[in-house]
């Protein structure tokens, strides 16, 4: 037991070094991906033409470890190792700085799959070979074949045909793109010399991982332009999320935190929103739930965040001192914006001081990273931080002001939740169980209430507006009371003029620091902007559609999907 703990504190970021019985043993979830992509290397012929993939996803969506359970598939299963051979790749190349190293990069990686295969003669001539033929080489050739040659003629003598596993591979493009990065040539000869390699009825089967969809793989004119077919992984549902973790307590025979998530699922919740329902966020979640058992959602995600700071930390320090300044002003000035996508380059000259050309520049570079999404969907182009807990972290290390602003952002969800589930068991006849979160959310009420609460408003905006409180921290619960949502706003938004009077007064009073989706919807619902709620931060989209619903009465199938795809596609 004790081994499968230390293994998931351990392998959060580098899923690779999983053993494979601890692989299948913990891949729970991207199951319908996984069997998608397995389904499509057994129709893969050992000759003939086939289709190369790209998984899409932020960090820790999941793209690594899917690739490794694709491995271990092509390895185990005989419908796929009869006529496959999985060649992994390190996630990182950094020895590639041209197409001949990723060919000869590729030569390396099947000596290490023959090896594991235990085929070490095999194995041993193929790294032989790689070493007589690279000391001959002409290193000055940009599409030297080699390399390629030789990972061409060993796969036919093994009658296999290789699955080159590439995570990153927008960054091994942009390595090997040398000339068409630097002379802005979008005929790069690199790139349609290694799109000839991958056109042959013998070629690799590439299947690869990338943080986005680069100018490489969607411009026209580019050589892979409709050559990958993509193949998004976005945020995990609430039901898979369960499936996780239920799998995790099981597995390392935790009881205790199956019933947590069964008794208090609005802690749950929360942390989902707050996290994006990345996977790689579920084994830090699991050791908050099991070492945290009275724990709410706030004191949660503060460790999470303090956990984390190791990675992000370097992540950050690792940039520029311009990327420096333009991603903390892109964090911290969240805040300020409505129903929008994001910031505009202007904008951000105008928090950092810094020339809009420089901005400009910088921007790119982090785009090409995958730190930062544009949007020209609504006018000017508007930037963003792709990664949601990665600006949350931001956030969170700026100033307090600022760090409040998340706090109460993760106290407005578990509030949320915790009334729905309420209101459910009530619907329900909970009994005892339903008594029980009666008096765990009036607990929580006396704790943070301080001087008042809120008390039911009258429909007439003049009668109630005196009944709008002056300090609203602790009051949540009531901010998303039927009396307040459904008798109240939902009254008002019947008077466009009152409505607007009452969102301006909201936010004077600083509603929206304490219920920023609440103040969102009810801003979409009196100006009709129910598209724009899919371009709110991928953190806000889920409460805000929530919210807008019980404002408008008219639930709307196509805008609560466009939420969902809304988030897969700006990855």
């Amino acid at each position: 037991m004790a081994q499968k703990e230390f293994t998931v504190i351990s392998h959060h970021y580098n899923p690779d070094w999983l053993s494979e019985e601890a692989l299948l043993a913990s891949f729970v979830a991207r199951q319908n991906d996984f069997a998608f992509m397995r389904a499509e290397l057994a129709r893969a012929p050992l000759q003939g033409n086939v289709q190369h993939y790209l998984l899409v996803g932020v960090r820790g969506a999941g793209k690594t470890t899917l690739l490794k359970r694709l491995a271990v598939a092509i390895r185990r299963e005989p419908d796929l190792s009869n006529h496959l051979l999985a060649l992994s790749f390190p996630e990182e190349l950094y020895q590639v700085k041209n197409l001949s190293d990723f060919w000869w990069a590729a030569c390396e990686a099947l000596a290490d799959e023959l090896d594991y295969l235990q085929q070490s003669h095999e194995a041993e001539k193929l790294l032989q070979a790689i070493d007589q033929i690279r000391k001959q080489g002409d290193k000055s050739k940009l599409a030297a074949d080699a390399g390629f040659k030789l990972l061409q003629d060993t796969c036919a003598q093994l009658e296999k045909r290789p699955v080159m596993l590439v995570d990153n591979l927008d960054m091994v493009f942009d390595r090997i793109d040398k000339s068409g990065r630097k002379l802005k040539d979008p005929h790069s000869p690199a790139y349609w010399a290694l799109r000839e390699a991958l056109s042959t009825t013998t070629s690799p089967i590439v299947i690869g991982g990338s943080v986005r969809l680069s100018d490489a793989f969607i411009d026209y004119d580019k050589a892979f332009y409709d050559f990958f077919l993509p193949k998004r992984l976005g945020k995990l549902s609430l039901d898979e999320v369960h499936s996780v973790l239920e799998h995790l307590a099981d597995a390392q025979n935790q009881p205790e935190v199956k019933e947590r998530l069964r008794t208090n699922p609005a802690r749950v919740e929360a942390l989902y929103e707050l996290t994006g329902g990345n996977p790689r966020a579920l084994g830090l979640i699991f050791e908050l739930l099991r070492n945290g058992p009275n724990s709410r959602a706030v004191e949660d995600f503060e460790r999470l965040m303090d956990i984390t700071t190791p990675y992000y930390k370097a992540r950050i320090e690792d940039l520029s001192e311009q990327a420096q300044v333009i991603m903390h002003a892109l964090a911290v000035n969240d805040a300020k914006l409505g129903l929008r996508f994001g910031h505009t380059a202007a904008e951000i000259a105008s928090y950092t001081d810094l020339p809009t050309t420089s901005i400009s520049a910088q921007l790119s570079l982090l785009e090409n990273e995958g730190l930062v999404e544009k949007s020209p969907a609504h006018g000017r182009t508007q930037y963003r931080i792709t990664e949601q807990m990665f600006r949350l972290w931001l956030q969170m290390r700026a100033t307090r002001r600022i760090r409040q602003n998340v706090i109460s952002l993760a106290k407005f969800f578990e509030a949320m939740y915790e009334q729905e589930e309420l209101q459910a068991m009530l619907k329900e006849g909970g009994g005892t169980s339903a008594v029980t979160t009666i008096n765990r959310i009036h607990e929580s009420q006396d704790r943070e209430i301080r001087s008042h609460v809120m008390e039911a408003l009258d429909a007439e905006y003049e009668a109630s507006q005196q009944g709008i409180p002056e300090y609203l921290d602790g009051c949540l619960n009531a901010l998303l009371s039927k009396e307040f949502i459904e008798d109240f706003l939902v009254t008002a938004l019947q008077t466009p003029t009152s409505a607007a009077l009452i969102l301006d007064k909201m936010r004077k009073l600083g509603y929206e620091k304490h219920a920023r989706p609440l103040i969102l919807a009810f801003e979409a619902a009196l100006k009709g902007k129910e598209d724009m709620l899919t371009e709110l931060e991928p953190e806000l989209q889920g409460a805000t559609m929530h919210l807008y619903v019980r404002l408008t009465g008219k639930p709307n199938k196509k805008t609560r999907k466009n939420a969902v795809k809304s988030v897969d596609a700006q990855l």
